[in-house]
This record gives C-alpha cells, structure tokens and sequence, in this order.
C-alpha cells in the first residue's frame, strides 16, 4: 500500500503554508487576547483567558487522506509546540511574554549575572533560570484510560474542598482547559463534516468520516479502540502546544499503551493487522512530514522536532516487553524511512533476538534513526536515584536522550554544566573571566604532586556545579507567578491531588538533573598533566602549561606526546580508574547537595551540538586539543584518541559504576558496515548491556562511505546518520557538519 498522496497533501501544507498560517494567527489572535485582559488578573485567570480566545478563533486544518485530527495551525511545523521555538511565536504563549519580565525585575544583577555565565558557556538551561517551554513529557495515560472528561470531573469534585487562591485558580483552570480542548476537537469533527460533502475518492470519505464521528467524542470520552487511541496521542500532540504553549516531547511507550486498544480489536475482529499497521504507517507519516528532509542542517537544531516514542524495555515485573506493535512501528519506520518520530529502543542482556534483530535492521542498512537506551545500565541509576521499582522500569526515554519517570516528574531537560570551561580558566589563568562569570577558581602551575593538582581541578569542577543551582534557586522560585501550566499539571500524578499546579508544588518528584559537557576532555587532561609531569617528569607542570596557552605552537612535538598518553575509552587501566574516580567523586558530591526545588542532584554526561559551538569558544586543552576544536558528545572518547578497538570502548564502560548517573549519558558509536551482520551487532549491543552504557547513538557505515556521499550525493538519498540527539540524512548536513561526522572515530 502507498501513501503517496497523503505525503503529497501534508507536504503541500507543511513545506508551504505551515508557518504563514501560524503567523497570521498569531497577529489576528494576540490582540483579542490583550483586548479583554483586566488589569490584576493573576496569572491562572489568564491562562483561562488564552484558552477560551485561542479554541474560539482557530481554524482546524483537516488532511482528507489522515484519519487523524491535530493541526490547529497556530503553531509552524517545526515547532514541538513551544510558544518561541526558533523565533517562531504562538499566542499559546500569551501568559507567559505577559509576565516573563517578572523573571529579571525581581533581581536584576543576578539576571546579569546568569546571562555572563550563559553567554561564556558555563551552564545551558532552557528558559531563564529553568527549562519553562521545551522538553514536557505529557503524560497521556490518564486520558487514554478516562479521557479529557475524567480529568475534569477529579478537578471539579477537587474544588469542592479547594480553599481560595492557588488550589481554586489552578483547578478552575483545569476545568476550563479540559472544557477548551473538548471544544478544539469539536471543530475538526465539524471541518470534517463540511469536507464529506466535496469529498473525490473513496479514501477521502472513508477517513473524514472516521474523523468526524470519532472527534466529536474523543478525546473528551476515553478510546475505546486503536484507532481512538491513536487519535488521543496524535491531538494531545498539538493541543497541549495549542494551549498551554509548551511543547509535548514523547508519545510515551507505544507498544505497551497501546496494545491492550490493538489486543482487544484483534480479538473482537474489528481490525485486522493489515488495517492496523495502515494506522500506524499513516500516523508516523503525519509527524515524518512537519519539515524537509533534503533542508540544510546549518545552525544550533536546524533537525530537532523534539518528537519521539520508546519501544522495548520490559514491563512492571522486569520481563521483556515485545510484541505486535513493537514489530510494526519498526517495520513501517524502516519501509517508510521515517525519521520523525525518534524513536528510543530499549534493550538488555534479556531482550529478544527478534526484537533486537528487528531494531538493528535499519542501523546495520545505514539509516540510523534509533537511539538504543540499555535497561541495565539506566534501571539501576534511577532506582539508586530514588525512583521506586516500578517507576524505574516503565522509565521513558524522551527528548533527545532525556530519562524520566512516567507522569512523576519535570525536571529542567538540557541543563548542561560545562566542566570544560573552569578547567580551561584555571589552565589559562583567566582571572579576568573568572571574576567576570562570579567563579574563584583553582589555577594548576604550583601544583606539589598530582594529588593536589586532582584536587584543585576536583574544586573548579564542582564550582560550577554550585553556582549553577545557587543562581537556579534563587531566581526559580517564581516560575507559578510567570506561567502555570494546568493542561500538562492535570495529567501528572499529585497534581489535582494536592490542588497545585506542577510549577507549585504539585508533582513528586523536585530533582535537579544536571548533565557533564567535558567529561573526556577533562579525563584525557589531567591524564597526559600526570603522565608526562609526575610519572615521566619530562616536563614541570608550568612548562606544559605553557605550551597549552600558546595553543601548542613550537611545542607540536609535546602536543603529539599529549595525544599518546592514555586517555577515556582506551580501554587501559590508568584511563578507567581515573574516570572511575572523577565520575564517582562527581556524583557523590551531587549527592549530598539539595536541589533547586528542595528535590536531590543526579549526574549525567550528555552533550547536544555544543559539541561544536561550545568547542569553538574553548581554547586549547591539555589533552592535546587546539583552540576551537571539537569537544566530545557526551561519554563518547576524544576524536584525538585515535582508538582502533571498539572493545576498548566497551571495556571502558564496564569501568565505571551504573548507578551513579541518575540523569544519564550518551556515547558516539560508528561501526564500520562492511561485514556487519545481524548477529554481530546482537552480540555487540548484549556487550553494551553489561555495561555502564546508557544511551547508545550508534551508525553503521565508513569513512569512505561518508566521503563517497559527498561527492555523490545523489547515490546515497537515504544514507541516515545520529549527528546528536536527532538523526538526518547525511547529505542534507552543511559541509561544517559533514565535516564533524567525518572526523568522529570509526571502530572496526
């Protein structure tokens, strides 16, 4: 079966209209909005505000060969449905741009200071001082087991006991949010019903029909079947966006929500499998086709939809999860290469063959959409986290990489620390920059013996561990007063529980998730310092120093030296047990601090493409790197190590202790295609599972392979490679990043 003239018709809207009909929609609706504002309404009425305007105004577009309903076309095509993805504002929004000047008027000096660190590089966070509009895992079960209508009735019986203020505004909003998207979906079944009647093909009145009788109930009715199901996901996609302005980052775990919908439709004979791997294929299409493939990938996220869905894992009692639907998703991502939705597949030393045979299909074929999450290694992390069991094994892998807990949790996604960056102060003695960015930093030239230099290097580290929370904490505390958020607050446990908003107090989990950049670089530094300075004495510690400020000019020969010592991933006894050592010394300082929001401080090791603009500001390194280079992706080795084994990687991994990154890590791994096979690669990720490997971005292919592309690209159109946290096609990525790929380690 083709989908041809589906993809036709979502392209023709999306490639062309998308984002003029968003920006119409923002300056006809914003001033409605500002119209009948009322000076003094707190910041729940006016969400209550936006919401009743916006569902009153927008106008449903309808696709005549999808079953499924979602785009209110308020919001571009690329946006995961945050109010200001890339520029791109919706009136989604409304609440917020009203109020966000409340985030720097309440201290302007420590606002200045957080745009002085931001700006140098030492801590990323994805809003002012949290992540307030990217990267929220709604949680759809709550609707897929009672809809939007049992949400409202727990809020409604919820106010009859609600004292005034917080818990009565919040609930309030609850109910108007529920009753506003029961409105939304209303209107696409009455666009529907006004296309039937100019309907050309069969298939057209066959979908609008479905359409228009389904969402008119759902979601405001529970699903009663598969479709239904798939319908709830596809609209809870959009209308949280829609709404409350923030952007929905995961469909959840597809193949075990959804099952007991496809189970149960099997057994009563109104599906066949035909007619539901149909479904599935038309609704992955739906999100594959938001934006251009062939696009340039130039700038920061020219790729990211933030779309994603986890396949795979095991279930509440540990055992393998796989099934029907896990095969089809699968399936019809590798015949349709689909790029959007990522998909994250979880695995383990238990798992399947079939399962891990069908997952690697499209890896070992060069088109690597898939980021392989290893239960063995995250499970443990997040239970020694503090996540109970249960929590711990229905664990969602979101975002980019992001881990969470289902429904318990927000954490602030993408909240770097750059440990790099103290590191680089101290070697180049930068106390103009280090009272510039408020850090009283360690320098390293009069260092006794490498214990002490570890130590001072260990105190810069933490340093920016510190201030990062100190200033997140002191400026955080009034994200209520900015923004609530009731539609994403109402799916989340606790929430209409406690009569709280999560950005109040609602939820129950309140951790911190802080995430290395520099780790390797750091690692491989302080190892070529010990091993050339302490162990060979070939050079004091000043002298080496020095020819790390002079970006290694007249001093290549030391460079080349730098490069040779042991270093992260070399699989040798010194690299694991110092990486061992400053991973665990990490993690057990975090362990003992308190978070933003009173919760704890987990450690993870995950980089974005920082990897470039990040390395671009970083000067020369100890480890042998220049001025600007390429810093590493997360736990993945220094491109400068020039490691041949794969194993060698492995074995490093092994090294170090699973339960200590709470907030996971990421590793770069490129295998070489040629002679690969099924079961090598089975064996290899079985290898991983015993490993403190967590998120596994794995390519099959070559350099020459990679090389051959660019110069011909018109042999390799679906030639797919993981750049970082999103997969593109190798040949929509500018010369820059080529160039990045290329120079990454290919493992035989």
């Amino acid at each position: 079966m083709t989908h041809n003239t589906l993809r036709e018709e979502l392209k023709s809207f999306y490639y062309y209209k998308s984002d003029d009909t968003s920006h119409e929609f923002f300056k006809k609706c914003m001033p409605e909005i500002d119209k009948l504002y009322k000076e003094g309404m707190n910041p729940y009425q006016m969400k209550m505000l936006q919401y009743e305007v916006i569902a009153d105004m927008f106008e449903p577009v309808v696709f005549a060969n999808s079953p499924f309903y979602h785009e209110t076309g308020t919001i571009v095509g690329r946006s995961d449905g945050s109010r200001s993805s890339r520029g791109d504002f919706h009136p989604g929004g409304w609440t917020y741009f009203k109020n966000e000047h409340l985030f720097i008027d309440q201290d302007p000096e420590l606002w200045k200071l957080r745009c002085r660190q931001g700006d140098e590089g030492l801590y990323l966070i994805c809003g002012p001082y949290n992540d307030v509009g990217q990267h929220y895992a709604l949680d759809n079960r709550p609707i897929l087991k009672g809809g939007l209508s049992s949400i409202y009735e727990a809020a409604k019986k919820g106010l009859e006991t609600a004292k005034e203020g917080d818990e009565t505004d919040f609930l309030n909003a609850v109910c108007s949010g529920m009753l506003n998207l029961k409105k939304v979906a209303q209107k696409f079944s009455d666009k529907a019903k006004e296309m039937l009647e100019t309907a050309k093909t069969d298939d057209e009145v066959k979908y609008l029909t479905m359409l228009y009788e389904t969402a008119k109930r759902v979601p405001w009715e529970k699903p009663e079947t598969f479709y239904e199901a798939l319908c709830t996901l596809a609209f809870m996609r959009r209308g949280l966006g829609t709404l409350d302005g923030v952007g929905p980052n995961s469909f959840g775990r597809l193949d075990v929500d959804l099952y007991p919908f496809y189970k149960n439709d099997i057994e009563n004979g109104t599906l066949t499998k035909e007619e539901a791997y149909d479904l599935i294929t038309r609704f992955l299409i739906v999100w594959d086709t938001h934006y251009d493939h062939d696009m340039k990938m130039v700038g920061y996220s020219d790729h990211e939809l933030e779309n994603t869905y986890v396949l795979g894992g095991c279930d509440l009692e540990g055992k393998p999860v796989y099934n029907e639907l896990t095969k089809m998703f699968l399936q019809a991502t590798r015949e349709e290469k689909i790029i959007y939705p990522k998909i994250k597949c979880r695995f383990s030393k238990n798992s399947p063959k079939e399962y891990l045979d069908e997952v690697n299909k499209a890896i070992i074929s060069g088109t690597s959409t898939v980021l392989l999450q290893n239960d063995d290694g995250t499970i443990p992390a997040l239970i020694k986290a503090g996540r109970t069991i249960e929590e711990a094994r229905d664990y969602l892998t979101t975002g980019c990489w992001d881990v969470t807990t289902q429904g318990t949790e927000k954490y602030d996604h993408g909240s770097y620390i750059n440990i790099l960056k103290p590191f680089e102060y101290a070697v180049h003695k930068d106390y103009e920059k280090m009272e510039y960015v408020g850090l009283d930093l360690k320098t390293f030239d009069d260092a006794k013996d490498f214990e002490d230099l570890y130590a001072r290097a260990f105190e810069d580290v933490i340093s920016v561990f510190k201030e990062r929370i100190r200033v997140s904490t002191l400026g955080g505390q009034i994200r209520d007063k900015v923004e609530p958020l009731p539609i994403f607050s109402s799916t989340m446990q606790g929430c209409i529980e406690k009569k709280r908003d999560y950005c109040n107090g609602g939820m129950k989990y309140y951790d911190d998730f802080l995430l290395c950049i520099g780790f390797p670089e750091v690692v491989d530094s302080l190892l070529a310092i010990k091993t050339l300075c302490f162990d060979q004495k070939k050079y004091t510690v000043e002298e080496f120093l020095e020819a790390v400020r002079n970006n290694w000019e007249g001093h290549e020969d030391m460079q080349i030296e730098a490069k040779h010592c042991p270093g992260w991933g070399d699989g040798s006894e010194e690299s694991n047990t110092l990486a061992r050592r400053l991973n665990d010394d990490i993690h057990n300082y975090l362990s003992g601090m308190t978070g933003t929001y009173g919760g704890r401080v987990h450690l993870g090791h995950i980089t974005y493409t920082e990897i470039r603009w990040w390395g671009e500001k970083t000067r020369a390194t100890p480890n042998g790197r220049k001025n600007g280079e390429y810093i590493s992706q997360g736990l993945t080795p220094s491109r400068l190590k020039k490691i041949p084994s794969v194993t060698s990687v492995v074995n490093s991994f092994a090294a170090l202790d699973n339960e200590s990154m709470g907030a996971n890590s990421v590793v770069n791994i490129i295998m070489s295609s040629n002679n690969m096979t099924l079961d090598i690669c089975e064996a290899f990720l079985r290898a991983c599972a015993g490993t403190a490997m967590q998120s596994l971005q794995l390519n099959c292919t070559t350099k020459e392979q990679l090389l051959d592309a660019q110069k011909h690209p018109e042999k390799y159109p679906d030639l797919i490679v993981r750049v970082c946290g999103f997969s593109a096609k190798f040949t929509s990525l500018s010369p820059d990043w080529q160039k990045e790929v290329l120079s990454r380690n290919f493992y035989e």
